[in-house]
C-alpha cells in the first residue's frame, strides 16, 4: 500500500512538472521581439497623403488642399486680428517680415517655437516677442494631425511669415 501511494505521489509530481513546463513554454511566445530597422521607422514616420493634416472644426468637413487652405487662413486671420489690436511704434519706419515657427502639439494647442528675424525687428519694437508669443498661444485649439498608419495624434510645425509695420513714436 505504501508503494502505491509513493507511485501516486511521484506520478502527481511528474504530471505537475510536465504541466508547468508546458505552461512556461507556451508563455515564451510573449517574449519574442520583432526587430524594426531604423530605415523602416524612418519610412513609416514620413508624412503621406493618407495622413490627416491638422485642422479646425470649421474646416474639418473639407478635404485635401481645401482643408489645408482653410486651416492656414484661419490661423492667419486670427493672428491678424490679435496683432491689429497693437499699435506698434518703433525708432524708425518699419515694414519688415518676421517668420514664425508655430508648433501644434498632439492635443491641438499652439505655441511659438522660433522667430526668424533677419531685419532685427524684435529689437526695434518693444515687447514684440511677447506680443507674438501671446497671439500664438491664444489661437483656438485645433484638431491635431494624425499619422494614420499608426493611428496616433502627432506634433506638427508650420512656418508663417508675418509682416510688421510700425512708425516712429511721436
Amino acid at each position: 500500500m505504501l508503494n502505491f501511494k509513493s507511485f501516486q505521489m511521484n506520478s502527481l509530481v511528474k504530471i505537475c512538472s510536465i504541466l508547468l513546463m508546458f505552461i512556461l513554454l507556451q508563455g515564451c511566445e510573449y517574449f519574442n521581439t520583432t526587430t524594426i530597422s531604423p530605415k523602416q521607422v524612418k519610412e513609416q514616420s514620413l508624412w503621406s497623403e493618407n495622413d490627416q493634416a491638422p485642422s479646425f472644426m470649421e474646416c474639418d468637413d473639407l478635404t485635401g488642399d481645401e482643408n489645408a487652405e482653410c486651416f492656414k487662413n484661419m490661423i492667419n486671420d486670427k493672428l491678424m486680428i490679435l496683432l491689429a489690436e497693437n499699435n506698434f511704434t518703433s525708432t524708425s519706419i518699419l515694414d519688415e517680415e518676421v517668420v514664425l515657427t508655430i508648433e501644434l502639439d498632439a492635443e491641438g494647442y499652439f505655441s511659438l517655437g522660433e522667430i526668424e528675424d533677419d531685419a532685427d525687428v524684435l529689437s526695434k519694437i518693444e515687447f514684440l516677442s511677447d506680443i507674438l508669443q501671446e497671439a500664438v498661444s491664444s489661437l483656438p485649439q485645433a484638431l491635431p494631425a494624425v499619422k494614420t498608419n499608426v493611428g496616433m495624434k502627432v506634433k506638427t510645425q508650420l512656418t508663417l511669415p508675418v509682416r510688421i509695420i510700425a512708425s516712429p513714436q511721436e
